[in-house]
């Protein structure tokens, strides 16, 4: 029982990075999107007029490709930790397939 506890521990303490790794992925994403909004504006200030003029003006910035480069981060991140998830699954899987193995061993042994 103490074999199960870590395994389910384990799976806990990467849920909780999961969580985290979400929120910065969702967090980074509105942020991207309120900084196209305030460079559009900058750029309609320069008289730039039209929405898709705006929208290359935005594009061109340095900072929104930054800003997009930290999602990226967040999301690959994101994607390392669901494999290592899956990693666990597959892990725990096999042991209680062991485990399953070996008392039907031991029922057929009479060990």
């Amino acid at each position: 029982m103490i074999e199960v506890e870590n395994w389910m521990h384990k799976i806990r303490e990467l849920a909780v990075l999961i969580e985290k790794t979400e929120y910065n992925v969702l967090k980074s994403e509105a942020e991207v999107k309120k900084l196209q909004a305030i460079l559009k504006v900058k750029a309609l200030g320069e008289g730039i007029k039209t929405s898709s003029a705006q929208d290359t003006y935005a594009e061109s910035k340095e900072e929104l490709f930054e800003a997009r480069l930290k999602i990226a981060r967040f999301k690959s991140g994101l994607s390392a930790l669901k494999v290592q998830l899956k990693a666990l699954e597959v892990g725990f899987e096999q042991w209680r397939t062991e485990q399953v193995s070996a008392r039907k061993e031991q029922a057929r042994y009479g060990a």
